[in-house]
């Protein structure tokens, strides 16, 4: 009935009101535009000169691909508005802004400047949206308790089913092989002790893989394909995963003729642009949007992408700049969730760098202001498990 007497409607009427509902959008995103001017001139600003690509030929080719691709995610930020922010007029794209205080404050915009980028970005936006998330690293105490759930991270950094079977409820966890010697015996024998888990979600192939062997022992894509698909073929529903290896400099990051989809049939990549440094008297948060647009020009696609929170600093550790990593302060960190949102806004999982401590630096475990910065993110993305007390 009620089909029927909206289908006697004059035609004229329902003409009028389409092209009145599509006048009302139109109007909604025409800011866009103007709102965007600024935003993209300042990304743009970013983007390095391609006479800064050094290297061979083919390496000063990914670089310069780099830096195109980087480019049109600038230019597509006007696009952006049009499909996430519509209707508010005077911001281009809806980020948010590190809160002063924990009280709940109505949006407001405001401009965080570092040594060479500046954000503009909107209160009560807690990062990309996922269900779960990854901090490795000492992630069991001497009871053989899982203790990154007390900052809402479900997603741990296990090497047996020992440890596998010990995790609470709405715990999954994610297996680090590090072998890249194809799907042999070692392999088969490793991967088999999981299949049929319940708690398991996926294996961590391998670090920042190296198919060059110049920074680290050579990796074949064809090796990685082979233990990804014998994966795919018996441990139904687990995915694979990589860190990616970024084989020029944190400034021009590359990542084109690395891995990708279509050579290591991999499922998840991530990036790992670590921005809070010595060298920059805080942290240079382009070194992330930089960073994804490379991962993206190399062929891998939004949603297959991994975000890496920097959760790390000082200690042994030594940049590519010249300098050393900071820990990050809990504003920091926040800016750093902040970046991440609109460019990777709803990931599988996230990955914050580390829980625990590996090169007598100092990490996660060792912070508690940056714990409560994680656990009021991990704990509003929905699925989360929430803090275990």
């Amino acid at each position: 009935m009620t089909q029927k007497r909206f289908l006697a409607v004059p035609a004229v009427a329902t003409l009028g009101l389409v092209l009145m509902l599509a006048g009302v959008a139109a109007a909604q995103a025409s800011h866009c535009r103007k709102d965007c001017q600024q935003d993209i001139k300042s990304c743009l600003a970013l983007v390095p000169p391609n006479k800064e690509c050094t290297g061979t030929k083919a390496e000063k080719k990914g670089c310069r691909k780099t830096h195109a691709a980087q480019r049109k995610h600038c230019r597509s930020l006007t696009k952006l508005c049009e499909q996430q922010n519509p209707s508010m007029s005077g911001t281009c794209v809806l980020t948010r802004t590190t809160p002063t205080t924990t009280t709940p404050r109505p949006p407001t915009t405001t401009s965080t400047t570092t040594s060479s980028t500046s954000t503009t970005t909107l209160v009560g936006y807690s990062g990309p949206v996922t269900g779960l998330h990854y901090a490795p690293n000492h992630n069991f105490d001497s009871s053989g308790n899982y203790v990154p759930a007390q900052a809402g991270f479900n997603l741990a950094d296990v090497s047996s089913v020992s440890e596998l079977d010990s995790l609470p409820s709405g715990v999954k966890g994610l297996v680090y092989l590090g072998l890249c010697n194809g799907a042999d015996s070692s392999f088969i024998n490793a991967v088999q002790l999981f299949i049929g888990h319940q708690k398991l979600f996926g294996f961590y192939l391998m670090d920042q893989p190296d198919p060059t062997g110049r920074s680290a022992p050579l990796c074949p894509a064809a090796n990685l394909m082979a233990e990804s698909d014998w994966i795919h073929a018996n441990v139904p529903g687990a995915q694979t995963f990589i860190v990616m290896i970024n084989i020029n400099t944190s400034t021009a990051p590359v990542y084109a003729n690395t891995y990708d989809p279509a050579n290591s049939h991999i499922d998840l990549y991530a990036p790992d642009p670590y921005p809070c440094r010595t060298e920059v008297g805080g942290c240079d948060y382009s070194k992330i949007t930089s960073a994804v647009a490379a991962v993206e020009a190399a062929g891998i696609p939004r949603d297959s992408i991994v975000p890496v929170y920097q959760a790390f600093g000082a200690g042994n550790w030594s940049d590519d700049g010249g300098g050393q990593y900071t820990l990050p302060t809990p504003s920091q960190e926040e800016q750093i969730l902040a970046v991440w949102a609109p460019l990777v806004p709803n990931p599988v999982f996230d990955y914050a760098y580390s829980w625990g401590t590996q090169n007598a630096d100092q990490a996660l475990e060792d912070s508690p202001a940056l714990q409560t910065v994680f656990s009021a993110h991990n704990t509003t993305s929905p699925g989360s498990a929430g803090p275990v007390r």
